[in-house]
């Protein structure tokens, strides 16, 4: 009959951060042991408070499938000697097999007769098999890092105290760390409680034991009831929560019997900007603002205990006596942070690394100053060149404040608050914030042109330093987050001006760099390199928006003839080719176009000099002269269409001189003998290709 096994590892508190990917790879492990094992089994679910990792398979076998192992060996022919007598090959083959010669079976093959053996081999019982599949399991778990703490050396993430090992109501037997660790039935309950062993009778039970015993083991269960905990709590005083899934997250990880404490602070605090009070409760004590009825946050906030609700007022001091001094902190960082002025925060940042090599803080401001101003006119974005300048002067004077510095989060967010405070314009606050967005590959754009050009010089000259030293990413390494910074640019770009001229952007760029950095052997690639990997970026950008990946091929091949540059272009070009894709003759286009390519392939292998223009006078076949009247007609349309972007009927175009190109190939030979023929030949070809190849590379095409 098939039972549930349950293994539960008791420790000591575990990161948050450590549990997720440990379920991961227990469920894996245990899945891959399994069937290795011969086991069957309906499922496997994963559990976790901070004090344990849990697994649970559901529906397990008895014992593991019966099963028939053949062995083949020596052929009959060398079975024998002259006398009769078994030879050593044979003997040899049946002894490793636990059997007598004679019990050998005999079976035809292709190479002839040879002797064979089915062995029967019966299944192991579960019990047996767990006991060595729960241990190896356990221990090859990975942590980032790990712990020992007893002379046999056992690593794990936190000390290990106990460990619960069954099969339906039986305990599966087993050791670890020199036999100091032993596998039993007995787990333990919250620990704030009672240090008294929890006796799990059943592995069906265990979930139900433990809630009894204030142990709530599904984080999804127990998520829940810090959300339902948290609302309630606030409806007390006719309010809600901020509720942010990170901190839900996170604080799901830190207990294991969720209980919601409404706490208060002074009202003074509320006049600290309100990121900085909410930030401060989640980060210094991971805590839960409360906003009113109007969206304004209150002096209220919500912890969590580990625990019963029980003694309240005890836990509510303790929670206010800490965020009171919290806050307290904070207020002083603000009022000292507000008393700066630009000035001397510019000043300081002379003294901040950016990075070692590429030098400060302020030397980099006076870079993207450079840049963004060049951006500004040369792609006609009609930004106010003083309020350029004004935004790059206080866009990193926050990195020098008190509060960054508790909060590092707040940059950025800190900038435009101290802008706000010093009585700047809303366009000039708002660009200081959001000169940083994109925060991630997918985030928010920055919403003004102002903003938009300070981030995009200030993203391309980290990005160029960044590639001039060398540190551009590597596999999956990528240490200073390039990969997501060059996106959120691109994605810029595309937005705000689509036809930008980007290689220039990059030249510009590399060109304020120091000197020092010119000097170095990294830096003559520098822009090779950087170009080739803003084309994987910008691959990866559209295929990851749903074009294929062969579509994608297919138009940014022409564009990197041309340089980065109307990178607003690539969209189009893949919708009209996603769309025509669809139609039933489109295969038929590509067909004949890839033979067209595959010509001229040819010819560039054999070094043939293809003539720059088609010899009129050199057209002999009826079909060769219909086809170039025909695309010479329609070559002048094309022109046309490429300039206004017309990309759809441009390919579309193709539709005109397939039954032209239909005919060519039937009826002249291209690769004749008279070499002006088929040179003229090849540049008739060359001639139709070329103009679709400048926007759409139809030979890449799957």
């Amino acid at each position: 009959m098939a039972k549930n096994v349950l293994l539960e590892i008791g420790t000591e508190e575990i990161p948050s951060s450590y549990i997720a990917p440990a379920l991961e790879q227990m469920q894996k492990f245990a899945t891959d042991m399994l069937n290795n094992a011969g086991l069957n089994f309906s499922g496997i679910k994963t559990y976790s408070t901070p004090r344990r990792l849990v697994l649970i398979i559901n529906d397990v076998a008895e014992k593991s499938e019966d099963k028939t192992q053949e062995f083949n060996g020596p052929s009959v022919k060398a079975g024998k000697d002259a006398n009769g007598n078994w030879t050593q090959a044979v003997i040899g083959f049946s002894s490793k097999l636990n059997i007598k010669p004679e019990q050998l079976l005999i079976k035809e093959t292709e190479k002839g007769q040879y002797f064979h053996y089915v062995k029967q081999i019966k299944g192991v019982k579960t019990e047996t098999l767990l006991s060595e599949i729960l241990p190896c399991l356990i221990q090859k778990i990975y942590f980032p890092k790990t712990m020992v703490w007893e002379s046999s050396c056992l690593k794990f993430a936190r000390p290990v105290r106990t460990i619960v090992a069954m099969f339906g109501d039986k305990v599966i037997k087993f050791s670890l760390a020199g036999g100091s660790i032993k596998s039993s039935n007995k787990t333990t309950g919250l620990h704030t409680l009672t240090s008294k062993p929890v006796i799990i009778t059943r592995a069906d039970d265990y979930k139900n034991i433990l809630q009894n015993n204030c142990v709530l083991v599904d984080q999804e269960e127990r998520r829940k009831k810090i959300i339902f905990s948290i609302n309630e709590a606030a409806d007390t005083i006719s309010s809600k929560a901020v509720l942010d899934d990170e901190l839900v997250d996170e604080v799901n990880q830190l207990v294991e019997f969720p209980t919601a404490v409404l706490c208060k602070f002074e009202e003074k605090y509320l006049k600290l900007p309100p990121e900085v009070l909410i930030t401060c409760l989640k980060k210094k004590q991971k805590c839960f603002a409360i906003k009113d009825a109007n969206g304004k946050l209150t002096n209220y906030f919500i912890g969590i205990r580990n625990g019963k609700s029980e003694n309240q007022h005890i836990v509510r001091e303790g929670y206010e006596k800490v965020v009171a001094a919290r806050l307290s902190d904070s207020e002083f960082f603000y009022e000292n942070d507000i008393k700066k002025t630009t000035e001397s925060s510019l000043e300081r940042l002379k003294g901040l690394i950016f990075q070692k090599e590429i030098g400060t803080v302020y030397e980099k401001l006076l870079r993207i100053k450079a840049l963004a101003n060049f951006i500004n006119e040369e792609s006609h974005l009609s930004c106010d060149p003083q309020k350029i300048n004004k935004v790059i002067d206080l866009s990193k004077t926050d990195l020098v404040s008190e509060m960054v510095f508790e909060y590092p989060e707040l940059q950025g967010i800190m900038g435009r608050i101290y802008s706000d405070a010093a009585g700047e314009p809303f366009d000039i606050s708002q660009a200081v914030e959001q000169h940083y967005y994109p925060l991630s590959a997918s985030g928010a754009l920055p919403q003004s042109k102002l903003a938009a050009v300070v981030s995009l010089a200030d993203k391309l000259d980290t990005l160029t330093a960044d590639f001039a030293i060398g540190l551009e990413p590597s596999g999956s390494a990528d240490p200073y987050g390039l990969r997501r910074m060059s996106i959120g640019m691109i994605r810029m770009i595309r937005d705000f001006i689509p036809e930008a001229d980007i290689e220039k952007m990059i030249d510009t760029a590399l060109y304020n760099m120091p000197e020092k950095i010119k000097n170095m052997d990294t830096f003559k690639t520098a822009k090779e390199r950087f170009e080739k990997f803003l084309w994987n970026r910008i691959e990866n950008i559209y295929e990851n928006e749903g074009f294929k990946p062969d579509e994608v091929k297919c138009v940014i091949i022409p564009c990197q003839k041309n340089g980065i540059k109307n990178i607003g272009d690539i969209k189009i070009k893949l919708e009209a080719l996603q769309s025509l894709r669809k139609e039933a003759s489109f295969e038929s286009i590509t067909t004949i176009f890839k033979r067209a390519t595959n010509i001229l392939n040819q010819a560039k292998k054999q070094k043939l000099q293809i003539p720059e223009k088609v010899n009129v006078s050199l057209l002999q076949e009826e079909a060769e002269k219909k086809l170039y009247e025909k695309y010479s007609l329609t070559d002048q349309e094309l022109i046309s269409l490429i300039e206004t972007k017309n990309y759809s009927e441009a390919i579309s175009k193709l539709n005109d001189i397939k039954p032209f190109l239909d005919l060519f190939f039937e009826k002249v030979m291209v690769m004749c003998e008279d070499e002006n023929l088929k040179l003229n030949r090849i540049s008739l070809i060359n001639f139709i290709t070329d103009r679709f190849n400048s926007f759409v590379s139809l030979s890449s095409l799957q």
